[in-house]
């Protein structure tokens, strides 16, 4: 939790849940790293995946910074991938995968699974929290049929201009419907609204890649 979130009654903190090894997360709390590490400061300013390797070489951080990124090395955290995770309100959380080897996978695929399988966990996480604060979980979301085929297009990795190409609808049409799904499931891009739709029951998985060339218009 980069910051608190109020929805679920938690204040923010490094590490819900970390398997790092304890002699370096002990040596980064002592010495309030938590406070200056580059890797979720550019969480604020980013919705996409990024590396480790982008933050030390391609942003302008400061000698205590690149300090603290050495370190992590001399750590043997040689590397590793941060996911941020933009919910309502300006709450913000995300996730962090090191690696002993460096170097890790980033091609944009690779890094938009990685996404979708963390906004799948902190659905799953929020999830069970709600659910033990006694509170129920909003199933009664509905999309309009325009809505609905605009997100499996939008699932099959399909961009905007893509999708009005197929629909044979304008630009502006399909970032309007876009705009009310991101609306009605409390999401801010299009990785989450998917990922969220289908935890929900509103698209299904095996309606995605399904003979996708009989659904082009």
């Amino acid at each position: 939790m980069i910051t608190s979130h109020p929805s679920l009654n938690l204040s923010s903190g490094h590490g819900v849940f970390e398997n790092y090894p304890d002699d370096w997360m002990k040596y980064y709390i002592s010495n309030g790293y938590e406070k200056i590490d580059p890797v979720p400061q550019y969480c604020f300013n980013s919705n996409r995946p990024f590396t480790w390797d982008f933050v030390t070489n391609h942003l302008n951080i400061s000698k205590i910074q690149k300090k603290l990124m050495y370190e992590a090395r001399e750590a043997d955290l040689i590397d590793g991938i941060a996911v941020p995770m933009h919910g309502v309100n300006g709450e913000l959380s995300g996730v962090g995968m090191a690696s002993s080897h460096g170097n890790p996978e980033a091609d944009r695929t690779s890094l938009m699974i990685i996404k979708a399988i963390c906004n799948q966990f902190h659905l799953a996480y929020t999830d069970l929290l709600i659910a033990e604060n006694g509170e129920k979980i909003d199933a009664g979301i509905k999309l309009t049929n325009r809505e609905h085929e605009i997100l499996l297009w939008a699932a099959e990795g399909k961009s905007d201009a893509d999708i009005a190409d197929i629909l044979g609808i304008s630009y502006s049409t399909v970032r309007f419907h876009l705009n009310n799904v991101y609306s009605k499931l409390a999401a801010n891009e299009r990785i989450f609204a998917i990922t969220k739709a289908i935890r929900l029951g509103l698209i299904l998985p095996s309606h995605i890649s399904d003979k996708p060339d009989e659904l082009v218009r």
